[in-house]
């Protein structure tokens, strides 16, 4: 799915990226990081693609 806008109740609440084959969870930047200007994020409910800086969750823990 490539929708323009998150679709969900409560919009971009879990984002996630895939990297090398691997999915993480991610979360919303102040600005440009390096994995923000490599990869491309997703809502993980909607499947909208976030176009806004994000990076790697502080958690680490891949998404589901």
């Amino acid at each position: 799915m490539s929708a323009t806008a998150c679709l969900c109740p409560i919009r971009w609440r879990h984002l996630y990226a895939m990297i090398e084959g691997t999915r993480y969870e991610v979360e919303p930047s102040l600005g440009d990081t390096a994995t923000s200007m490599l990869f491309r994020a997703w809502c993980a409910g909607c499947g909208a693609e976030y176009t806004h800086p994000f990076r790697i969750s502080d958690t680490r823990h891949q998404a589901a």
